[in-house]
């Protein structure tokens, strides 16, 4: 018996044994081999009050669920990333045999026209230039058609990838207490209140009178002083 098939046979007898067990013994559990080896039945039982480290692995669980889901995301617009550079690396190798075409049917353009060579093959190497000119334009419409595409799958997946990102960011702040950012928030607000309300706290003493009121304490006099003569006006003038 070749022995590539002697593994195969070995590991499949030795997993019959073991799920064709005794009747009395107890059951060969698979989820170890194929997930969670813990009974949800029995998980479930756990009462409420004794959950805690149980939810918090479970939400670390679903963190990470969620940033795997991201990362397939990711990859595949890494795929068509891939592409669409794959595309204008052909598009530039296809415009590059474009220019050389052009230059050997320029060559031998100028070689009809100054009647070198022999006709019968100058014009036949044309002939072919030119079908090979038209053929690679063809090639080069058929790189830029796919090249459009390819640019409408790396932003469909870019926004998608967005998209995901803040999902998982909104997801992980919801699980985790938004309650307590928001609190630790609220300090950069505050200062912007505060120095509207500190000029009526002042003390009274503090405020400077206004210049306004300066020359009525400038002119004040000692009693018994004689008063001041007024301005000379037209009236008083007239008077005199």
């Amino acid at each position: 018996m070749p022995s590539r098939f002697v593994k195969p046979l070995v590991s499949a007898f030795l997993l019959a044994s073991l799920l064709l067990s005794a009747p009395d013994a107890q059951a060969f559990n698979l989820g170890g081999l194929f997930g969670s080896p813990v009974d949800a039945k029995l998980a479930a039982q756990v009462p409420q009050d004794k959950r805690a480290a149980i939810n918090a692995a479970d939400y670390e669980l679903a963190c990470a669920n969620q940033d795997v889901e991201l990362a397939k995301l990711k990859e595949e617009l890494a795929d068509k990333q891939d592409d669409l550079a794959g595309l204008n690396t052909k598009l530039a190798k296809s415009q590059a045999r474009a220019a050389e075409i052009t230059l050997d049917i320029a060559k031998m353009e100028a070689i009809i026209a100054n009647n070198l060579g022999l006709a019968k093959d100058n014009n036949k190497i044309l002939a072919g230039l030119q079908s090979d000119r038209a053929k690679n334009e063809n090639e080069r419409n058929g790189y830029k058609t796919k090249i459009g595409q390819a640019i409408l799958f790396v932003r469909d997946w870019t926004q998608r990838v967005a998209a995901k990102e803040k999902t998982v960011a909104e997801f992980k702040s919801r699980r985790s207490g938004g309650a307590d950012v928001g609190a630790a928030a609220q300090p950069a607000v505050q200062p912007a209140v505060q120095p509207a309300a500190q000029p009526a706290t002042q003390p009274a003493g503090t405020v400077k009178p206004a210049p306004a009121d300066e020359p009525a304490v400038i002119i004040s006099r000692e009693p018994g002083s004689a008063p001041e003569q007024p301005a000379d006006t037209p009236e008083s003038t007239l008077n005199n």
